[in-house]
């Protein structure tokens, strides 16, 4: 009954995810319960403060949730820029460590500006870089990461683009959507350092703080093999 319970719940809070309000109805059909059970549970919710009443009848996730935003330096601007003067058809998604901050419960510094391009032109964009700047790795695994790169330190990390990755626009340079990098971080291995317990509350953090897509993530998250691990995370933070 307990797991009836939860699950009845996860569903309510995901279906909630995937859209700006909702009324009974359309949650009666979706959910496959009786209208005085979806009545207890929104009434749950709505006291636990994870739901808001819109109107009668309507329910949304708290206006308190914001939509997440990543302003890139001018360093990344730069970057994205010269990247684009020399290759104009290849396709770039430039961010910096500070991404990151707004998830983290112990804060490190970060100070490496992140590349993904085409899987192609990852050759190509480390050997310019290589000549330019100091300290640029292509596509490092976990273990070099941890042996051989200085987060604190100015670096550059270069990595093949997955296609159809949710991706956005922010004063001209190409960035990651929320939902990406949260698949992301469970899946690259230069984020291994990310994952356990630290990678688990910044996820948790990043969903209880800004509207997620929940359906775009889970997309992503089948695209790199990585959707039962999140719909899990995804779970579990619906549940707490």
């Amino acid at each position: 009954m307990i797991n009836g319970v939860n699950i009845k719940r996860r569903s309510i809070l995901t279906y909630a995810c995937e859209r700006e309000s909702f009324g009974i109805d359309q949650l009666v059909k979706e959910i496959g319960a009786n209208r005085n059970t979806v009545y207890q549970y929104l009434s749950i919710l709505t006291k636990e403060k994870k739901l808001v009443r819109m109107a009668k009848g309507e329910y949304a996730l708290p206006a308190s949730k914001r939509v997440f935003e990543y302003v890139p330096s001018k360093a990344v601007e730069r970057l994205y820029a010269k990247l684009k003067r020399i290759l104009p058809y290849t396709d770039f998604c430039v961010y910096d460590g500070s991404i990151f901050v707004p998830f983290q419960h112990h804060v490190a510094t970060n100070r490496a500006i992140y590349v993904e391009t085409n899987r192609e032109a990852v050759d190509t964009v480390f050997a310019q870089l290589k000549n330019v700047r100091k300290n640029v790795y292509k596509q490092p695994g976990a273990s070099f990461m941890y042996d051989y790169v200085n987060l604190q330190k100015p670096c550059v990390i270069i990595k093949a683009f997955v296609t159809e990755s949710p991706v956005a626009e922010c004063n001209g340079v190409v960035v990651p959507t929320l939902e990406k990098l949260l698949v992301d971080m469970q899946k690259d291995a230069d984020f291994d350092y990310m994952r356990g317990v630290e990678g688990t509350y910044m996820f948790q953090t990043a969903m209880e703080q800004y509207v997620v897509n929940i359906p775009r993530l889970f997309r992503y998250a089948k695209r790199r093999n990585a959707y039962e691990r999140i719909k899990q995370i995804v779970e579990q933070t619906l549940k707490e």
